[in-house]
C-alpha cells in the first residue's frame, strides 16, 4: 500500500468519525436539578435534520444545560427560524420558558408543537411539567400515566409517575379531612384507585360510610385490610365494631370494644362501649320501651316504662302490697309498668274517680318531683337525711341536690315538656344512686 492510499484511508476515517459526532443524538448530558425531567427535545423526533442543524442545536441545549437561558433562547429561535418545520428547536425554546418560570408562554409553544405532531412524546412530557409547575397535579399524572403505557417511554416517566402518585394521593387525602362528607366521601375514592392499600384512607371513608349508615359499603371498604397487619389496629378495629352496632350485632360489637378497652386504655373506647352495652340493652327491650325512649314529649305511662326498664330496684321490688285499681289503664301501652309505679307508691289513684290519668303530659316540674320520690320511696339514704318541708318543689330540688342527680328543671321553663331520652338519663343517674 503506497503512501497516498494510506492518507486516503486516513482522510476518509476523520471524515466518517466527525460525520458520526454530529449525528450523534441526544448528547449524554442532561439538565440537572429541578430541569432534569426537561429531556432533550430531539429523542422520539422522527425527522433528521442536517448535520449543520444538528450541531446548532446541540451548541442551544448545551447552552440551556449550563443555565445560560438568554444564549439558550436566542440560539433556539435562530434555529426555528430557519427550520420552521425541526419542532425540537420550539421546545427548546419552551424549555427555556418553563426553566425561566414562564409557564403560560411555555404552555403555549408546548399546544402548538403537539398541534403539529400529536404523538410527539417530549412534547407531552413538557406539557406535563408545566401541569406540575402549576400545581395541576391531576393533570400532570393522567398525562404520565399514559405516557408510561407507550413501550417507547423514557425512563423518566416511571419514575414521575411514582412520584405523581404519592402527590396526589396525599392532596386527595387532606382535602377529604377538610370536606363535607359527601364531597370527602368522592376523594377518598379517588385517593383509593391510585393508593389501594393506603390503610388510613380506608378507615376515614369506612368512617364515613358508617355515619351515612352506608354499613355494607363500609364492611367492603375494610375487608383488604383483614388479611394484613392493620387489622389489629384500633382505628380499624373500631370501624368494624361500629359497623356491627349498625347491623344490630351488638355482642360482636361489646366484644370487640372489651378488647380495645383492655388493650388501649383509652377512655373513650371504655364509654363506647358503655354506650352500646345501652344500645343492646334498649334493643331488647318490648314496644312500649322503645315508644318512651323516642318519644319528644313523655306522660306518665312513658314515665313508667322507663322507670320500671331502667331502674332495677323497681323492677325486681319485693314484698309490695296489692295496689289500688285504676280504671283509666286498661289499653295503655305500658299497663303492666303503670301498676308497678303505682304500688311502690310513685303514682297516687284518686279515691273518688279511680283514676290514675296515664297520658297526662310530664314537664320538666313534674319530672324534677317524681325523680326526688322515686329516690324516696326506694329508701335512699341521701334523700331520707333531706328535712320534709310542706313545698313538694322545694323539697324535691333539695332530694337531687343531696344525691347528686342533675334536676331536669334547670335551664328549662317548669312546664317545658320532656323528651324520653332526658328522662332516661335522669333515671340512668338514679339507678347508680339505688344500686350503690
Amino acid at each position: 500500500m503506497n503512501r497516498r492510499t494510506i492518507l486516503a484511508l486516513v482522510v476518509t476515517t476523520l471524515l466518517v468519525s466527525a460525520c458520526a459526532h454530529l449525528r450523534t443524538t441526544p448528547p449524554s448530558e442532561t439538565p440537572k436539578g429541578a430541569n432534569r425531567f426537561l429531556i432533550d427535545p430531539r429523542s422520539g423526533f422522527s425527522q433528521k435534520p442536517s448535520a449543520a442543524v444538528e450541531k446548532r442545536f446541540e451548541t442551544a441545549w448545551r447552552s440551556f444545560i449550563t443555565g445560560d437561558s438568554v444564549e439558550a433562547r436566542r440560539r433556539f429561535a435562530d434555529i426555528r427560524s430557519k427550520n420552521p418545520e425541526y419542532l425540537p428547536a420550539e421546545l427548546g425554546e419552551a424549555a427555556v420558558e418553563i426553566a425561566q418560570g414562564s409557564l403560560d408562554s411555555a404552555l403555549a409553544i408546548v399546544q402548538r408543537v403537539e398541534d403539529r405532531a400529536p404523538d410527539y412524546i417530549v412534547a407531552r412530557i413538557y406539557e406535563a411539567e408545566i401541569a406540575m409547575a402549576q400545581h395541576r397535579t391531576r393533570s400532570a399524572y393522567d398525562i404520565y400515566r399514559s405516557l408510561a403505557q407507550q413501550p417507547d417511554a423514557p425512563p423518566t416517566v416511571a419514575e414521575r409517575v411514582k412520584t405523581l402518585e404519592g402527590q396526589l394521593f396525599e392532596e386527595l387525602f387532606s382535602a377529604a379531612q377538610a370536606a363535607p362528607d359527601e364531597e370527602a366521601i368522592r376523594l377518598l375514592r379517588e385517593a383509593l384507585t391510585i393508593n389501594a392499600g393506603a390503610s388510613n384512607a380506608r378507615v376515614l371513608l369506612a368512617n364515613k360510610l358508617i355515619a351515612r349508615k352506608e354499613f355494607e359499603e363500609a364492611r367492603q371498604i375494610l375487608d383488604p385490610l383483614l388479611t394484613t397487619a392493620d387489622f389489629d389496629k384500633p382505628d380499624v378495629q373500631e370501624a368494624l365494631a361500629e359497623i356491627e352496632v349498625g347491623r344490630g350485632q351488638y355482642e360482636q360489637a361489646i366484644a370487640r370494644y372489651e378488647r380495645l378497652s383492655r388493650l388501649s386504655r383509652d377512655p373513650r373506647h371504655a364509654h363506647r362501649l358503655d354506650q352500646i352495652k345501652e344500645q343492646f340493652s334498649a334493643a331488647n327491650m318490648p314496644p312500649q320501651y322503645q315508644r318512651a325512649i323516642e318519644s319528644d314529649a313523655i306522660d306518665r305511662s312513658d314515665f313508667a316504662v322507663l322507670l320500671y326498664w331502667k331502674v332495677t330496684s323497681v323492677r325486681f321490688a319485693q314484698n309490695l302490697g296489692t295496689p289500688p285499681i285504676a280504671i283509666d289503664i286498661e289499653g295503655v301501652p305500658g299497663r303492666e309498668e303503670i301498676i308497678r309505679a303505682i304500688a311502690i307508691g310513685l303514682y297516687d289513684v284518686d279515691p273518688v274517680t279511680r283514676r290514675v290519668s296515664p297520658l297526662r303530659p310530664i314537664s320538666a316540674a313534674t319530672l324534677t318531683r317524681l325523680a326526688a320520690r322515686v329516690l324516696l320511696v326506694r329508701g335512699a339514704s341521701c334523700a331520707r337525711a333531706v328535712p320534709y318541708e310542706r313545698d313538694e318543689s322545694a323539697r324535691a330540688e333539695r332530694v337531687l341536690a343531696a344525691c347528686g342527680v342533675s334536676d331536669p328543671s334547670g335551664g328549662v321553663a317548669p312546664d317545658a315538656p320532656v323528651s324520653g331520652r332526658v328522662a332516661g338519663a335522669l333515671l340512668d343517674q338514679i339507678e347508680k344512686i339505688l344500686g350503690r
